[in-house]
């Protein structure tokens, strides 16, 4: 069987990586000069739609499993689907509750999904005059597609008007028109919750928790994603139970109410309160980056059924993916400057050794010379898996510390309790 994994960073290299582990003939597209290195091979120098189409229709590909975001937000998916292919990812509909967190927020609202109670705002003088009112913290969220990198935590009303700036004034995330949510602040611990969906039946995968921020104790700016830790230190029966039946069923309830065709990954970010009950912070149409990395790690059995089950529209019938009882933490080492302007072109050393229970999944690299060097902000990571989180995490960084380039920066807790 042969399967085209799309897109670049370390979330694919990890699907493929896990996807190869079961004699699968896997292509990772376009992948990057870390990938290449490890032996997983791309289509060559193409990057058009219908080049990839073609190419892979030539390779006889069975099924497409399409990685970014901003893949799905093409709506490339149903596009590939015309063309012919199996694929896991949802249409530009079922995309748009991560590519618009209005329509998202406006379809947690029709589901009667547990979310914090919101606010649009369409311009600077909107939101200077409304976000003097109410109590602070207040949570701002881009409306589109922002790597993560579009929510910001405002703690008074000049870091809210700051953040408005930076959309309206600076135009950080793009040109206008662009919208800005504002959202109660719910106080707790945060849970991905991720798995496949076929529209009908929605399979979970095991837990996780990732961390945003860029530095050790949940402290600076919002990023992609420095790290994850999987089994979630926070899920328990009582509380996944109710996610499956306040938050799980009517979603898809409502997906068939509306004839969304949902056949993809869908990541619910859950914060939950001090009183144990969740509420959904945000909607991924795809697996997340860095929670996929950990997945990955944990996961025993062959991925591919549970994709063909996602792409033909009969998870009903699937049968459910064994876990490992360990527990694996995955760690970003980011370039210098991340998640603002940064520091490339940095020869990297030291990774070229790995074992069974530790893995090291590029993301931002390129060759120069012969040599991989820094490309982008979240570099690549390194997982791990351990008997618990301690023995986990202690593999994990004793593997990062002999990665060398320059300005290389990770967080030193990752896997921790906060």
């Amino acid at each position: 069987m042969k399967i085209l994994v799309l897109g670049t960073g370390g979330r694919e290299h990890s699907i493929a990586w896990k996807l190869k582990q079961h004699h699968r003939d896997v292509y990772l597209h376009p992948g990057n000069a870390g990938t290449l290195k490890v032996g997983i091979p791309n289509l060559g120098n193409i990057t058009s739609l219908d080049e990839i189409s073609i190419h892979a229709k030539n390779l006889n590909i069975d099924l497409i499993v399409i990685g970014p975001e901003a893949l799905l937000a093409q709506d490339q998916a149903s596009q590939l689907r015309k063309a012919g292919f199996l694929v896991v990812g949802p249409g530009l509909e079922g995309a748009q509750l991560e590519t618009s967190k209005v329509f998202a927020k406006k379809f947690m609202a029709r589901a009667q999904v547990p979310s914090a109670a919101f606010r649009i705002y369409l311009n600077l003088e909107e939101l200077t005059q409304g976000i003097q009112n109410g109590s602070y913290p207040k949570v701002l969220k881009l409306d589109g597609l922002a790597a993560g990198k579009g929510v910001v935590i405002a703690k008074n009303p000049d870091e809210a008007i700051e953040f408005a700036h930076r959309v309206w004034v600076q135009k950080v995330f793009g040109p206008s028109p662009q919208r800005i949510i504002e959202e109660d602040f719910i106080p707790g611990v945060e849970l991905s919750y991720i798995g496949l969906c076929d529209g009908k039946t929605f399979v979970p995968l095991s837990s996780s928790t990732d961390f945003k921020r860029v530095y050790d104790e949940d402290k600076g700016p919002n990023t992609g994603g420095m790290g994850a830790v999987s089994p979630s230190p926070y899920l328990n029966s009582e509380l996944e139970n109710k996610i499956k039946t306040r938050i799980v069923a009517p979603i898809l309830k409502t997906f068939v109410e509306e004839k969304i065709d949902f056949r993809g990954v869908l990541y619910i970010g859950i914060m939950i309160d001090r009183h144990q009950n969740p509420w959904v912070l945000e909607f991924n149409t795809r697996f997340g980056d860095p929670e996929t990395q950990s997945l990955m790690m944990r996961m025993e059995d062959d991925l591919t059924p549970l994709l063909l089950a996602t792409a033909k529209g009969q998870l009903a019938t699937a049968a459910p993916i064994r876990w490992t009882d360990q527990t694996a933490v995955y760690v970003v080492g980011a370039a210098l400057g991340y998640p603002d302007k940064v520091l490339t072109g940095s020869p990297i050393s030291g990774w070229e050794t790995t074992s069974s229970d530790v893995q090291i999944f590029f993301s931002s690299v390129e060759l120069k010379n012969q040599t991989l060097v820094t490309a982008g902000g979240r570099v690549l990571g390194v997982g791990a898996l351990g008997n618990n989180v301690e023995e986990a995490r202690t593999k994990a960084y004793q593997r990062l510390k002999n990665i060398v380039w320059e300005g290389i920066h990770y967080r030193k807790d990752i896997g921790l309790t906060r």
